[in-house]
């Protein structure tokens, strides 16, 4: 794994720092600075400081656990900002609590702040100075490991499969489907849900919600209606890729690439789960991972200053477009919930602290279906048609055309119906090409009394049609002409006798631009017939980045031996360097502020050699007030407004006076009182601008970064 940052960039960061955090680091680390100075040169002994192998080492033996995630988090994740880590640790970490553990490993050179040259973006980069001695324990098991199962699950796991997905849109075909506006299914059509689909409202509902978002289906007259040739489309695809789509399209509706990210991003993350598995809040972050990943660059391809420029200008531009890492990972949280309704993530069981176990379905990693034809469907007496599981949803989608769905579980329950094959006689099926579909999954002959009722029912239909749509009617001299010219045989649906015609033009289409085309003269027209619009393919994804069920490697993170990092760091021995410095400390003639202040240094592991503890590089600088200390407090926000630094505010709640919140934000202004002052304060990471009282603060920290 290489360092995603160089020197040069570390040097520039620090260059341009403030004068006061410039000289203010240069003290802590290098003592007192003699004039005349030069910065460059300051840099170059800073930098040789930290290479320095007992300060690099004594480097090293001073990260706690804390530090060690915050920094794979940085080695892992390009480019990352202050955003995206508050998003990656929401579930470990408050905002405050993390502002401060950066600041404190930027004031302990372990990290650096860079600017985008192209935007306005701050970018967060390990140093690289000390990459070498930190990389060895660089693991993604500091902050994802595999689960430790303590109880196993017993029970059933429902999971999502083609027949499943049939049965719906035969349910979809034949008992009607409908919703409100707000996409909830009506109380009518959530009855025959619960009656063919007992238990599984809620999984109906997710996939009707895709089906809705993907437009497999569109607004019927009444209710919805399949889009078939959409759904061949669909059906063509790996069931691994339909799965995928499925339960990203039933959180949200995309754009085609967004759609395509999104499915993809889901996906990589189920396939890069253990055979151990992973507790939720550990797949959160992986998938996290999986979508910071840097695209792979196209073969021969190099963009120019000037479009990197461009692409950080329009990035700009679209900001508020583009989803915020809290919406994104919240769209993650809510795709990996709906694959656990889907059956996509399966409970294995319960670590010890209680946290339910996932495991990645089979279903992800089977291709679709080759299962043999025989064998897999039976009629009975009643036409009732039991569906034995294994078809792919291809060989699927010609049944569901004329079965009407009785009820589904392990064996799904159809039943041939005067209904169902008068809806698939409007399809265009005969009888002979309807038996024939049927005898390719059975062994057995087809009872000859449902041939002879699926005769009589044809008869019926054939006796009386109901057509809609514009109607061409041609003398007998020109049906030859009709039949044979492209600019209306194109147009021409069914033909309903000799030189009448059915056409496949909507009504609200100019109908003149079908007569100056076709060369006729006399038209009639009626009512509308629906014509489909051209259908778009669905966006192609990868193969997962790798085989389920392996440690996530450098297939996918690009880390080698991701989960078990060669290196364990001692955290004892922090300790005994600490210890010893503090025993340095007792030994020197210092008033009680300095000693207070390098006792501060110390406990916040600033401090790697005993010449730093010398009396000329101590500033005392006051960063915590409490509430009792109006002045200090005053004088903390002074300070934080002039360096824009972050500030934690304690307030007691508005209605509570016994119970507390925490603010994070960036003071704007002061306003001061007769006896009070108010502060004008950005609050993150909202950016809301609001008022505080200084007198209600109970406790004020400034955070240095």
């Amino acid at each position: 794994m290489k360092c995603n940052a160089s020197v040069e960039a570390w040097s520039n960061s620090i260059s341009s720092l403030s004068d006061n955090r410039f000289f203010e680091t240069m003290r802590l680390y290098l003592g007192e600075i003699k004039t005349p100075y030069n910065k460059q040169r300051l840099i170059e002994q800073l930098a040789g400081f930290i290479k320095n192998p007992k300060n690099s080492q004594s480097m090293i033996e001073l990260l706690d656990e804390d530090d060690i995630k915050i920094l794979t988090a940085l080695a892992f994740i390009p480019n990352a900002t202050q955003e995206t880590l508050i998003e990656f640790f929401a579930q470990e970490y408050t905002m405050a609590d993390l502002f401060a553990q950066l600041s404190n490993l930027i004031s302990r050179l372990w990290v650096f702040e860079q600017k985008d040259e192209y935007s306005s973006k701050k970018y967060l980069h390990i140093n690289p100075l000390i990459w070498d001695k930190l990389e060895p324990y660089i693991s993604l098991s500091n902050i994802i490991s595999p689960a430790q199962l303590v109880k196993t699950n017993i029970e059933d796991v429902f999971c999502l499969s083609p027949d499943f997905l049939a049965a719906f849109i035969s349910f979809i075909n034949t008992k009607y489907c409908s919703c409100k506006s707000d996409g909830v299914m009506k109380k009518n059509t959530l009855s025959r849900v619960q009656t063919v689909f007992p238990g599984k409202e809620k999984t109906i509902q997710l996939i009707l919600n895709a089906f809705i978002n993907l437009n497999l289906v569109r607004d019927g007259e009444k209710a919805y209606v399949i889009d078939n040739e959409r759904f061949e489309l669909f059906a063509n695809l790996e069931q691994s890729h339909q799965f995928a789509f499925l339960c990203a399209a039933s959180c949200s509706r995309f754009s085609r690439e967004g759609l395509k990210k999104e499915a993809q991003l889901l996906l990589d993350t189920l396939s890069s789960i253990p055979e151990q598995g992973f507790t939720l809040a550990s797949l959160v972050k992986l998938g996290f991972l999986e979508g910071t990943k840097a695209p792979e660059p196209e073969a021969g391809s190099s963009k120019s200053r000037f479009s990197r420029m461009l692409e950080a200008a329009r990035q700009e531009e679209n900001s508020d477009m583009i989803m915020n890492p809290e919406q994104a990972g919240s769209l993650l949280e809510r795709m990996l919930d709906s694959a656990i309704e889907l059956g996509l993530l399966q409970k294995t069981g319960w670590d010890e602290q209680g946290r339910e176990i996932y495991i990645c379905s089979h279903a992800l990693k089977a291709s679709s279906s080759n299962v043999a034809a025989q064998n897999i469907l039976n009629i009975d007496s009643t036409f009732t048609v039991s569906l034995m599981p294994g078809l792919a949803l291809k060989k699927l989608l010609p049944l569901t055309e004329f079965l009407e769905i009785k009820s589904c579980g392990v064996v799904t329950e159809y039943e041939i119906s005067k209904q169902s094959v008068s809806a698939a006689f409007d399809r265009g099926w005969t009888v002979e090409k309807l038996c024939a579909e049927l005898e390719k999954y059975t062994s057995y002959e087809i009872p000859q009394n449902l041939k002879v009722c699926i005769c009589e029912w044809f008869d019926s239909y054939s006796s009386a049609m109901l057509y809609k749509g514009y109607v061409l009617k041609v003398a007998k001299n020109n049906i030859s002409f009709v039949e044979n010219a492209p600019n209306i045989k194109r147009h021409i649906k069914e033909k309903l006798a000799e030189g009448i015609y059915l056409l496949n033009i909507p009504l609200d289409t100019d109908i003149s631009d079908f007569v100056e085309e076709s060369g006729l003269d006399f038209m009639g027209k009626v009512k509308d017939s629906y014509v489909p619009g051209e259908k778009l393919a669905f966006p192609l994804l990868k193969g997962p980045s790798r085989a389920s069920g392996t440690p996530v490697s450098s297939n996918t993170l690009g880390v080698p031996e991701a989960l078990e990092g060669p290196h364990k760091i001692n955290f004892s021995t922090a300790s005994h360097l600490l210890n010893a410095l503090k025993a340095e400390l007792k030994n020197l003639d210092l008033t009680k502020n300095q000693r207070e202040c390098l006792e501060n240094r110390i406990h916040n592991r600033l401090i790697l050699t005993k010449e730093q503890l010398a009396i000329t590089s101590v500033r005392s600088e006051i960063l915590e007030a409490d509430g009792m200390d109006f002045g200090g407090k005053i004088h903390l926000f002074e300070a934080g407004l002039k360096e824009n630094d972050m500030m934690e505010l304690t307030l007691p709640q508005f209605d509570k006076d016994n119970e507390y919140f925490k603010v994070v934000g960036r003071t704007l202004g002061i306003i001061k009182q007769t006896g009070d002052a108010v502060i004008r304060f950005e609050v993150y990471p909202t950016h809301e601008i609001t008022n505080f009282v200084v007198s209600r603060i109970t406790y004020l920290r400034r955070l240095r970064f």
